[in-house]
């Protein structure tokens, strides 16, 4: 169950997608939604805390911020994506309980410091049209890597559209987490699940050293045991297993198009390696095209 999903907000009227996406899956968690919104902190800039101009501008992009969000849960559909699998109730909606804090530092690692309080945060991310201007930035890339619970990438000006979510998996513990956290995002949206194992068969440079039919076998017996879990967890969902032949970023970039959401999953590692998000989920936020979840057991924080 979702108790708290965090936000960033930024002011730009063009970034709403993200803080719709999370005030609507706030609704159907019945969780708090909490606005943050950081006062960037210049390199070199001395200075404990925000002069009084930037606390007052901070406060103002937080109230307007709360007001989109209180009209997006009002327009928030019958069924919406909810995080935790749980289904939208027949009664009454409880109102969306809004909170809001500005924080003064470096966005990244403010927000990710802040993701000790959430069971989600949510952030905006590039979207196609950012990336043709070249150099825009990862911060994205940056906070998912740094993050203490699981984030949702979510592309600037993307609006709800496709169907079904998609989940990538290696074989790996991360794996599993991911695609529980895919199977009750399906069930609630009563939508299928694609279980996907993306890779090549055997490495171009090892062209007869490598039997490719057991390499092959390996993989499908992956996405096999993925849909058993998923299906053990919710047996009504409709999922399917493939072994797609591809790079894995780009077979799985490739494969969500069309659909609701991507999962992904990550190593929770520590110390100096926490800031190492893993090659694929690096690659596959670069590029996100739709709302992206690298998903992960909370942890603490160094």
């Amino acid at each position: 169950m979702t108790d708290t999903i965090m936000v960033g907000v930024d002011g730009k009227p063009e970034h709403r997608a993200a803080l719709r996406w999370a005030a609507e899956r706030a609704v159907r968690e019945g969780a708090r939604l909490e606005l943050v919104f950081v006062i960037d902190r210049s390199w070199g800039d001395a200075a404990e805390g925000p002069g009084t101009l930037l606390i007052v501008a901070a406060k103002s992009i937080l109230a307007s911020a709360e007001e989109s969000a209180l009209r997006f849960a009002e327009q928030a559909p019958a069924r919406a994506p909810a995080m935790s699998g749980r289904q939208a109730g027949s009664g009454p909606r409880p109102p969306l309980a809004v909170s809001t804090r500005y924080l003064y530092g470096h966005v990244g690692a403010e927000l990710a410091w802040a993701s000790r309080d959430a069971d989600l945060l949510v952030v905006g991310a590039r979207s196609g049209t950012d990336r043709e201007h070249g150099f825009t930035g990862s911060l994205h890339v940056r906070v998912a890597a740094t993050a203490a619970c699981s984030v949702a990438a979510v592309p600037h000006g993307w609006e709800h559209s496709g169907i079904g979510v998609v989940v990538g998996v290696d074989g790996q513990l991360p794996s599993e987490v991911a695609v529980a956290f895919a199977a009750d995002e399906a069930a609630a949206l009563v939508a299928p699940l694609r279980i996907l194992c993306v890779g090549y068969s055997a490495n171009p440079l090892l062209a007869g050293l490598v039997p490719e039919v057991s390499l092959g076998d390996h993989r499908q017996r992956i996405v096999d045991a993925a849909a058993d879990a998923a299906h053990a967890s919710h047996p009504a969902i409709d999922t399917r297993a493939e072994v797609v032949e591809a790079s894995p970023s780009r077979g799985l970039v490739a494969a969500a198009e069309g659909h609701r959401m991507l999962v992904v999953g990550t190593h929770n590692r520590q110390s100096a390696k926490r800031i190492m998000l893993g090659s694929v989920s690096h690659d596959v936020l670069l590029n996100v095209r739709v709302p992206v979840v690298v998903a992960r057991e909370h942890r603490e924080l160094e």
